[in-house]
């Protein structure tokens, strides 16, 4: 390979570093106006009355809607069903606001001051109504119900199950069990949501154009076609720059079908950019779940069995149906072998802001739980925690391998390919496991409580349904590629052109790619689920394939020889048997143009020189990874610092080395973010406690340790490419291997470590209570 494979430098990194990034506040368009929005201040309650007369009245105020305006408005469309789900979605300004920082009205003004002044001036007569904002409240007989029209709170009870684990788990001579208490975060991408609405009446119907900071592109532009009741032709969604989204800009809002319709009310272009504050208490958060959790497993440390109690809180509504639920169910076998398996789920109304996939969508709950879980059995079996994931790893020889539970959209889950034994060989060696176990036994002499954590897990990447790609050679012998992607951070520019570059054997540098817009290709779905290099990546190879064929099809016809005897090389087309005979691409490109008007077209081919291509997956491609991290703990003050932290990860060919490295690095610190700082609190009423940075912690460079990082290479065979995504992988094994690596560093108090993120506070409730119990034993 001359271009794949190579850790090529991203070609848009010039540009942003130069701070000439394009994102929708740097958006000039003529005349355009600003939203904003009056939120709740409740988390559950009635609107009985709002005067919207003296804010309509504020000067530079250009229209107020509120309640009464939303009247005939739809409730957003149910993206996943699921037949065990029981279905709110949000419906734009209800009467009802089930949330803190429902939106309830919206003022357009001619700037952003104008308008927050005249959100002051809205009087809002609330019937506040009781609320339930916690999972161990919502689950009670007699809680509050989120949603009055509703029978209880549980939006869908659903099981995932393979052999006869209750049973296995009677038999198993060994039996752990644990709890795991997994805290709420917020995506938190640099760039909050933020979109531009303009409209043309000009023409014979009018046409909506909107500039969002969105992932998908082609749904929002379906979404929005359901809701203004206009064709999809008549809608153009681009995205341009895009300052990271993880998840939270996937999401269709109630704010982004307002801030369009409220466009084509006042026939002016409208811009609305969130604050931060509204980002915390209305854009998606994901993770919070409960579990309680069983193992059974031989003498020797096989899996016998596994068991699992799930509780998931899903906030007021469901707007991508219970994915992340589902998700964590069908992975909590992950990479090892489990004969018997047994999952029961319940997923929850409460009156918070609604859960959905954020990066690592379900899968790093589900590699804490077995991972731990392992842990708590070697311990009770004085067995290494390496070992006894070495002794329950799938096996090379014994992909693909059915796991017997059934994937998210409901097919049989099949691992595509993988070898987990050379993963965890890799990140034993390269962390210097060994050595650090030796350390840990001297620093615990000298009063050092230094503890080792390993976690072992698994992601299923490129999702379909699909995506797509057209490649076209230009005039000047350049490569277009126009994809359905929309990057935020990916390195899409630099990855795609690449495997173009790779068929036609053409400079990197003149290969443009082209992306985050409907008006560049008919159809896509969207950049998520770590997809893009599997399906987009192999749309863009598909199509140049295809165009190389008629390029050397065209070339045969003009030089008059057989295209067997034709090859291409840096920008030509050369004659195999007599290399003087060449032709350029761009010479190509203007014969299949036709070369006069009004002349006859002479090839065999069809005219242009372009192709397209929608690549459809059969199934997931399974990337696998092995952690292992070094903390030291003080008791004292139960302060965790990361000494060494390794990852070694398996995903698929890498299409660039360098692009994939910068994704694990995000990755892994976005999980140490979710392992030791980040949390949304709401009290009992429903109210948020973290609304800003101030109370929600992220980490800075200075919690960031260095990380040791390694591939192994195991290609898919479910693509031509071999690839594998990578975009999320990292972030999925953090949070078990920083708890396994706490709890094993605070070993002399006998303590579990139950809770997601790892708090300080925690830890020494727990030292406290373990104490007591010393001392009462003691006694």
């Amino acid at each position: 390979m001359k271009y794949l494979g190579k850790g090529m430098k991203r070609k848009i990194d010039p540009r942003l570093i130069r701070g000439n990034g394009r994102y929708i506040a740097d958006l000039n368009v003529e005349g355009t106006l600003t939203a904003a929005f009056l939120r709740s201040p409740h988390a559950h309650a009635r609107i009985k009355d709002i005067d919207l007369e003296e804010a309509r009245k504020f000067p530079g105020v250009v229209a107020v809607f509120g309640p009464e305006d939303g009247n005939d408005f739809p409730s957003l469309p149910v993206l996943f069903p699921h037949p065990k789900l029981i279905p709110v979605t949000q419906r734009p300004f209800d009467s009802v606001v089930h949330h803190v920082g429902e939106p309830v009205a919206m003022v357009i003004a001619v700037n952003r001051y104008i308008a927050e002044d005249a959100l002051d001036l809205i009087n809002v007569n609330y019937e506040q109504m009781p609320s339930v904002a916690h999972w161990d409240d919502a689950i009670k007989e007699d809680a509050p119900l989120a949603h009055q029209q509703l029978q209880s709170n549980i939006a869908a009870h659903f099981q995932q199950s393979v052999g006869d684990a209750k049973a296995a788990m009677k038999e198993a001579p060994v039996v752990v069990k644990h709890r795991f208490r997994i805290g709420r975060v917020s995506c938190l991408p640099i760039e909050t949501r933020g979109l531009l609405a303009k409209w043309d009446f000009k023409g014979p119907e009018p046409e909506l154009e909107v500039y969002a900071a969105t992932q998908s592109q082609h749904e929002m532009r379906s979404i929005l076609s359901k809701l203004l009741r206009m064709p999809e032709q008549n809608i153009r969604i681009i995205a341009p720059d895009v300052g990271g989204a993880f998840g939270a800009k996937a999401i269709f809002y109630v704010e982004d079908f307002l801030v369009t319709w409220a466009a084509k009310l006042v026939k002016a272009p409208v811009r609305w950019i969130e604050d931060r504050m509204e980002h915390m208490m209305s854009c998606i958060h994901e993770r919070e779940q409960y579990h309680e959790a069983s193992l059974g497993v031989s003498k020797d440390g096989k899996i016998l069995a596994v068991m699992d109690t799930m509780l998931a809180n899903n906030g007021a509504y469901v707007p991508w149906g219970i994915i992340v639920p589902i998700m964590t169910s069908t992975l909590i076998p992950g990479p090892y072998k489990v004969p018997n398996y047994f999952c029961d789920a319940k997923v929850l109304y409460t009156n918070t802001v609604p859960l959905a996939p954020f990066r690592g969508a379900g899968r790093p709950q589900a590699a804490l739980i077995l991972n731990r879980l392992l842990d708590q059995a070697a311990e009770k079996l004085n067995m290494d925690p390496v070992e006894i994931r070495r002794r329950n790893l799938i096996q090379e020889d014994e992909f693909p391998y059915r796991t017997g539970l059934l994937s998210r959209d409901g097919s049989p889950q099949i691992y595509d390919s993988g070898n987990y034994q050379k993963v965890l060989n890799e990140a034993v060696e390269l962390s210097c496991y060994s050595e650090w176990r030796n350390k840990q036994k001297e620093y615990r002499k000298n009063g050092r409580h230094i503890g080792i954590g390993v976690a072992t897990a698994i992601e299923n990447t490129g999702f379909g349904s699909f995506e797509g790609a057209t490649v076209r050679i230009e005039v000047n012998g350049e490569i277009t590629v126009l994809t359905s992607a929309a990057t935020q951070g990916q390195g899409h520019e630099t990855t795609f052109a690449q495997v173009a570059a790779e068929v036609f054997d053409v400079p990197v540098e003149r290969v443009t790619v082209r992306q985050g817009d409907t008006g560049l290709i008919t159809y896509g779905t969207g950049t998520f689920a770590s997809r893009m290099g599997v399906l987009v990546g192999t749309a863009v190879y598909n199509a140049s394939n295809k165009l190389k064929e008629k390029a050397l099809q065209i070339a045969a016809e003009k030089l008059d020889t057989k295209k067997d005897d034709l090859h291409i090389r840096e920008g030509y087309v050369f004659k195999k048997s007599q290399p003087s005979k060449q032709i350029s691409l761009g010479e190509l490109a203007h014969e299949a143009k036709g070369l006069f008007p009004g002349t006859t077209y002479s090839y065999s081919v069809s005219p242009g020189m372009e192709a397209t291509d929608y690549f459809a997956p059969q199934a997931a491609s399974i990337t696998g990874m092995t952690d292992i991290a070094v903390v030291e703990v003080d008791p004292e003050t139960c302060a965790i610092k990361i000494l060494d932290y390794t990852s070694i990860h398996d995903n698929g060919k890498l299409l660039n080395p360098l692009v994939v490295k910068g994704q694990v690095h995000g990755g892994i610190s976005n999980g140490i973010g979710n392992a030791l700082y980040e949390e949304i609190i709401y009290d009992n009423q429903g109210q948020l406690l973290t609304s800003t940075l101030m109370d929600y912690l992220v980490p800075s460079s200075c919690e960031v340790p260095e990380m040791k990082i390694g591939h192994v290479e195991t290609p898919s065979p479910l693509n031509p490419l071999g690839a594998k995504g990578a975009g999320e992988s990292g972030t999925i094994p953090v949070p078990a291997v920083i708890q396994s690596a706490v709890e094993d560093a605070l070993r002399a108090w006998n303590i579990k470590v139950e809770n997601i993120p790892v708090k300080p506070v925690h830890l020494k409730q727990l030292i406290k209570e373990s104490k007591q119990l010393a001392g009462s034993l003691n006694g």
